[in-house]
């Protein structure tokens, strides 16, 4: 029986409260980065220490060719002019079968801007859109650490 690689990327379901808004072909800004803080230690002439601060995260940038579920997409984006909320979403890379791979939760999710690719009807091009979403994080201690098991800073967690 063949397997499927793990490494090939081929869709990009989202799910935003609840709200199947389709599949994607291209997703950008899955990125996590720490402000490091240096601190240099009277005594401590070998290094300096290097302590993570504060976690951000890049906007989400999500593209594919218009298709039935782009309507659906329209409404939520216009729905933040009458009602400003921050939602969950859920992105999952799914493999060449249709099965999912892996995925992640986004909270405080807020779209920031929708666009459509250039019309002509004298080209044979697919028209495209593209959602730009802004979060608070995809990151929690849930993720990472395996049930019932304290958190501690200095806990060495299996398999990390």
């Amino acid at each position: 029986m063949a397997q499927s690689d793990p490494g090939q990327q081929n869709m990009f379901k989202v799910v935003i409260d609840d709200l199947d808004i389709g599949n994607f072909s291209k997703c950008e800004g899955l990125k996590a980065s720490y402000d490091i803080k240096t601190y240099a230690e009277g005594g401590q002439n070998a290094f300096v220490h290097q302590l993570p601060g504060r976690i951000k995260y890049e906007y989400i940038t999500l593209t594919r060719p218009i298709d039935r579920h782009s309507q659906k997409l329209a409404v939520w984006f216009a729905s933040f002019r009458a009602v400003v909320r921050r939602a969950n979403a859920q992105i999952t890379v799914m493999d060449a079968s249709g099965h999912d791979v892996m995925d992640w939760t986004f909270s405080g999710v807020v779209p920031v801007s929708w666009s459509a690719g250039s019309a002509d009807v004298g080209a044979n091009g697919v028209i495209t859109e593209t959602l730009v979403l802004s979060h608070e994080g995809f990151f929690d201690v849930a993720m990472a650490v395996p049930s019932g098991t304290l958190v501690s800073p200095h806990l060495d967690i299996p398999g990390l």
